[in-house]
């Protein structure tokens, strides 16, 4: 079962370059997660299972976790500012987070 991931920022611009990221670091893991960037008036999305959000949304992370969670989705800030990195961060928390840990070659759930 394919774990579906949404990367959010203000306008949707730099969550592009994190979902790209995110993606190549999914893929080297082997992991079955589908990603993709959004702007933060398109949440919530009931299709997503996790959101990571931007570090430059920080300020508004509480309120924004809220209208994720509303969802069924669970909701992560990023710290990293730089794509790459927020990516690496990202595939961590999805590591970390048992609930919300990406399938690698079996289903979850």
């Amino acid at each position: 079962m394919t774990h579906h991931v949404a990367v959010v920022c203000g306008a949707g611009v730099s969550s592009t370059f994190l979902a790209r990221g995110l993606r190549r670091e999914l893929s080297e893991a082997g992991a079955d997660v589908s990603v993709e960037a959004l702007a933060e008036d398109q949440l919530p999305l009931a299709t997503v299972d996790t959101v990571f959000v931007g570090a430059h949304l920080a300020s508004r992370f509480d309120e924004l976790r809220a209208r994720v969670e509303s969802s069924g989705a669970r909701a992560f800030l990023l710290t990293a500012p730089e794509p790459a990195a927020a990516a690496r961060e990202a595939l961590a928390l999805l590591e970390l987070d048992p609930s919300s840990a990406p399938s690698k070659g079996h289903s979850h759930g």
